[in-house]
């Protein structure tokens, strides 16, 4: 059990380790051995497959955790890294070990995946299912720390559906379906260039009809005609000339304008949410399995959910209403991942 989320600097160990490493950043927590926070820590991403130097930041985002805590009085850790799969494994644990010998830190820590870390920042349960819908997107069931079935999460190029980097290319096709005259109107074709472009979008909207395009009123084609390549060779040379991560900017765009009414965007929304639950479905065997087994008897699972897209908004709400229809209780959300990895660490010294 955690006492909060406030930080207590006076406790003296023993403690665990607990750290959430994402593409992005990465975060550190240090907890007593009953669940007090005593200190806290940020670093750069730490995802072996995109970070320049992921031990590096490790050791930055736990370092600033200890703080003056006594590292001898570290008794254990759970390292929760994005890409830490099999292909990722050798270089996440080998950036994991450097960052603990770096700081002095007893033994060694505990590899895992931020998705085990994310189903155990959302329930104490030692096996369920989770569902993430952020930069990336799938479904997993984890067992005791372990994730034992695993549908999609496998990266913008080739899986993803339904997350926040799928979402943004979908309103970015739209758009550009519309300036065209492929595609439905939709107020996408207006919001996406203005997210995109900023102040740059102003002219270049300026020479189409915008009523056409996002509204449906007006001649449609003569409104993609109007807008010539400018606006489209624009658009395409932000997108193409940023990383792909980026376009999940445009996402909150998608959920804003379903929300409103925009039935391009009500599709897409719709649409992310059904591969969503595909990916449930696909492992959800798996759990029914493992729950069935002697050792975990009638106990149900826990079923979580994490990332921006599941916390609110229309598709959070079509996967918790899919959910609820399938196991029969109320998805909990992944709050903090560190504290996950942390509730792993006291779990593994048999403490929680």
């Amino acid at each position: 059990m955690f006492y909060g989320h406030s930080v207590c600097s006076n406790w003296r160990g023993p403690y665990v380790v607990g750290v959430d490493a994402g593409g992005t950043n990465t975060r550190a927590t240090i907890v007593t051995l009953d669940g007090v926070v005593a200190g806290r820590g940020r670093g750069p991403g730490a995802n072996p497959n995109s970070s320049a130097d992921p031990a590096d930041a490790l050791t930055r985002a736990v370092g600033s955790a200890l703080g003056d805590l006594d590292p001898l009085r570290v008794v254990g850790g759970v390292f929760g890294i994005a890409g830490a799969g099999a292909a990722g494994r050798p270089k996440a644990v080998a950036a994991a070990n450097a960052a603990w010998r770096a700081l002095g830190l007893p033994g060694e820590p505990e590899v895992v995946t931020d998705i085990a870390v994310a189903f155990a920042a959302g329930s104490p349960a030692p096996a369920g299912l989770v569902v993430f819908a952020g930069t990336g997107a799938g479904a997993a069931v984890v067992d005791d720390g372990e994730v034992v079935r695993r549908a999609d999460g496998y990266g913008w190029l080739v899986g993803d559906e339904g997350s926040g980097v799928w979402i943004g290319a979908e309103a970015v096709r739209s758009a550009l379906r519309a300036y065209d005259g492929r595609g439905a109107p939709t107020t996408l074709a207006e919001s996406v260039p203005r997210l995109l472009l900023g102040e740059a979008a102003g002219p270049l909207l300026a020479d189409v009809d915008l009523k056409a395009l996002t509204l449906g009123s007006g001649d449609t084609g003569a409104a993609a005609m109007s807008s010539g390549a400018a606006l489209p060779q624009a658009v395409l040379k932000e997108v193409y000339g940023g990383p792909p991560a980026g376009l999940g900017r445009a996402a909150p765009l998608v959920t804003a304008a379903a929300t409103a009414g925009d039935e391009v965007a009500l599709r897409i929304v719709t649409e992310a949410a059904r591969w969503l639950l595909a990916d449930v479905d696909a492992v959800r065997p798996t759990l029914e399995e493992i729950i069935g087994t002697a050792r975990y008897g009638d106990s149900g699972p826990g079923v979580v959910v994490a990332g921006s897209l599941l916390e609110e908004g229309p598709v959070a709400e079509a996967v918790r209403a899919g959910l609820c229809e399938r196991f029969g209780v109320e998805a909990s959300v992944a709050d903090d991942g560190t504290l996950g990895a942390t509730r792993l660490a006291l779990r593994r010294a048999g403490l929680d």
